[in-house]
Parts: C-alpha cells; structure tokens; sequence
C-alpha cells in the first residue's frame, strides 16, 4: 500500500488568506497538544478571513497540535477508515459577510505509544539542525532520542525519518498514522482515494515513499550518535 503526508492547503483553492481562520479562544486552542486528549473540553470559535474561503477543511495557526477542523461530510467519509486514537470536539466558524456561524469538528489525534511500535533497528533517521536535513544518524529508542534532546540547548536539534521498519505490534491497517515526534502525518492511498473521490477540499498530499514498513538489514557505517557528543548539539 502507498502513503501519503497529508496537510492543511495552502493553494487558492482557500482563498487569499492562511491560515484561513482567526481563533477568538486562543487559550483553550493553545492548550491542545499532540501528546494527549485534553482532560477539559476545548472550547474552539473561529471567524473566516474576509480574503479566505470556505473549505471543507479548514486551516489555523491557533493548533500546533496534530489534526484538521473538518466539516460534517469530512467526519463522515472518515467514519469508513481506520484511524489511529482520535476524538471530536464541536467547533465553530462565523462567517465574515452574513454573520452565519456553522458548526465544524476539531479531529484530534492522540497516540503517541505509535512510537514504541518502530523497530528502531531497522528504520533509518536523519539528524535535522534547526530543520535543516544533516547527517543520518542511529536512534535506539525514543527514550534515547530523548536523552540526546535533553543536551539541545538551542532547541536546534531534531530527528526525521528515512524509512519506517515497525514492530508486529503496528497495527499496518491504520489509515491514519503519525509516529510522534519523527514523522509527519500520514493516510493511506485509499483514504486518499475516497478524499478525493468526495471532492474534499483544503488538503494537500505528498508522497511519502520512507513509509514502507520493510524488513532490512541495519545500515552499517552510520554515526551512532552517544550521550557524550554533548559538544555537537549545543
């Protein structure tokens, strides 16, 4: 099976204006997190940019969590795909012209043990300086990624991936995937299909040939990056 990165468009397909929305309710918006369901329940109300259009998807600047605000007939086409945990919370947009309000979904994704299901062995990362791609290097376990940040004084330090080797835990059935904090957000081409097939609009998609899911041998002549070359992320 083929994925595909997925994210908010940018095209004029939405209008003059993104992010398409300006949140009046910045505090609970803010306080959503890629890591974990809220334990409150959000409250989310938007206003359409004058320049921007309606979309079925809808783009803020106010979420830095991973997720989209959808519509009723993208919830919908979403209700036949499997998706990683996620939750729903009730939103709304008013519209600039009319003073309409509509009601829209905040998706949440939230599933960050996804992580544990890489075979770090057999997956291949890059280093990353303030997002510039570096050298690849060896990762062998969240918890040492984690370690190696610890020293990243600078917050100029990151990890991406190359290529994706699970675990048999992984659930290959997912459609919607994210492996938190080394990859971007990823559905299957039939996920794809159907989103298209429906005409949705505010999306783009970009092929993501590292998510493979092979099983290959580990790559030799890699820097393994230990916990003493503090000198090199500082």
């Amino acid at each position: 099976m083929k994925y595909y990165s997925v994210s908010n468009s940018a095209e004029k397909e939405i209008g003059r204006t993104y992010p398409q929305l300006h949140c009046t309710t910045q505090i609970h918006a803010h306080a959503l997190s890629s890591w974990e369901f809220p334990n409150f329940t959000p409250r989310l109300i938007f206003d359409l940019e004058k320049s921007a259009k309606l979309t079925d998807v809808l783009s803020t600047g106010s979420i830095s969590a991973d997720g989209f605000l959808v519509n009723s007939k993208v919830r919908d086409i979403l209700g036949d795909f499997n998706l990683m945990k996620h939750q729903y919370y009730m939103a709304s947009v008013s519209l600039p012209k009319t003073g309409e309000t509509l009601p829209y979904y905040w998706l949440h994704f939230s599933q960050p043990e996804l992580t544990k299901q890489i075979n770090y062995e057999n997956s291949t990362f890059y280093e990353t300086e303030w997002t510039f791609r570096e050298n690849l290097i060896k990762i062998n376990s969240y918890e040492h990624y984690q370690e190696l940040k610890s020293y990243d004084k600078k917050a100029k330090f990151g990890v991406n991936i190359d290529e994706i080797a699970v675990t048999e835990k992984f659930d290959k059935d997912l459609d919607v995937f994210i492996f938190l904090p080394f990859s971007k957000l990823y559905i299957s081409d039939r996920l794809k299909n159907a989103l298209e097939e429906n005409k949705v609009i505010g999306l783009v998609y970009e092929e993501a040939p590292e998510v493979k899911f092979l099983k290959k041998q580990p790559l030799t002549h890699v820097a393994v990056a230990q916990p003493l070359q503090k000198s090199n992320i500082l």
